[in-house]
């Protein structure tokens, strides 16, 4: 039986633009209805975590709060009603909802003050997780490739499949990050035309070219528009997948999209900001549509994912760039706001 309070080391978010605070926080315990304790081992650094901590996600009205919510890690303790998994189970953490129990959010506690957290928390030592935000691992060997199954490959292979991608395309990504990266190796399984990637970084037009790109745009130096109507004999591109919140980039993704074609928004814009686009080219069927989380089911869509890296339609794994220590988190952080590229990974 497990023994409470328990205390761990967290990177709080105490305030916005200030790099996280690594404390000591306490869970009192006990585990209510539909909760989880999971010992983390592996968490993965998303790009929404950064808008937070920028303060591009509106007014917070949480802080101190904690933070991730894509890991890996070892099921310690479970509260009542839980069926999902057993003690012992190695899982998966994410931010879409699977199956089971939607559980209050947990109370932790720092030098005696309550400290906010929601449904599922990663960057921190131990996590009380919501049992619809858990999925036990398909390979218990691979926790890495399991904490990245938490948002960044279910959300990519999700617009994938939710473009419906063919050899008859003509796809282009606008952003190389972690989560463009994986679109364009997911994309490139049902051989396009030509996979156009365009980027600012040249290290992530590099990788986006070793993960299946076909055309490179360099967004610094050349006109986007231009070069995409060139590559596409002047039609655009009609399954465009924008990986990036700038809301310019999501206006000029809209203009290299092809009629009739579709341009997804996987990236997230700044709470508040609009976007200003052509009414009669949305009337001709240049359409926007919404993607969040690549609309995927957690309990489905992980064991399919596991089972590509196993046959080797798709090597995962290759996303992951950069391991750290926890203790490091804010270095990783600011490695991946500079954009070099891939997937940081925190090891505990």
């Amino acid at each position: 039986m497990q023994n409470y309070p328990i205390k761990f080391k967290a990177a709080l978010l105490k305030n916005i633009h200030k790099p996280l605070v690594i404390e000591e926080v306490e869970f009192r315990g006990p585990l209510l209805e539909g909760q989880i304790l999971v010992k983390l081992e592996y968490s993965g650094i998303c790009g929404r975590q950064i808008d937070e901590i920028d303060g591009n996600c509106g007014e917070d009205k949480f802080l101190p709060h904690l933070l991730g919510h894509e890991g890996s890690g070892e099921v310690i303790d479970i509260g009542p009603g839980i069926t999902k998994v057993i003690k012992g189970n190695k899982v998966i953490l994410h931010w879409m909802k699977g199956t089971g129990i939607e559980s209050e959010t947990p109370k932790y506690f720092c030098n005696n003050k309550q400290i906010n957290a929601g449904w599922v928390t990663t960057f921190n030592e131990y996590a009380v997780v919501s049992e619809n935000r858990v999925t036990v691992t398909p390979d218990p060997s691979e926790m890495q490739l399991s904490a990245l199954c938490g948002c960044v490959i279910t959300t990519s292979t999700g617009v994938v499949n939710q473009a419906k991608i063919s050899a008859s395309d003509s796809v282009l990504v606008y952003g190389c990050g972690g989560i463009g990266l994986c679109v364009i190796q997911a994309a490139s399984f049902f051989k396009p035309k030509e996979i156009i990637a365009i980027d600012i970084n040249q290290k992530s037009l590099e990788l986006a070219k070793e993960f299946g790109a076909t055309n490179l745009i360099d967004a610094q130096k050349e006109d986007i528009l231009k070069s995409v109507l060139e590559i596409t004999e002047g039609r655009g591109a009609n399954k465009v997948i924008v990986c990036i919140g700038n809301t310019q980039a999501i206006e000029l993704a809209h203009k290299c999209t092809a009629v009739p074609g579709n341009c997804y928004l996987i990236g997230i814009p700044p709470v508040g900001e609009t976007i200003t686009v052509n009414a009669n080219d949305i009337m001709h069927e240049k359409n926007i549509l919404g993607s969040l989380g690549g609309g995927i089911n957690p309990d489905l869509d992980i064991p399919l994912c596991f089972s590509m890296q196993k046959t080797g339609d798709i090597d995962f794994k290759r996303l992951i760039t950069h391991v750290d220590s926890f203790v490091n988190i804010n270095e990783s952080i600011d490695r991946v706001r500079k954009g070099d590229g891939g997937r940081c990974i925190l090891k505990f």
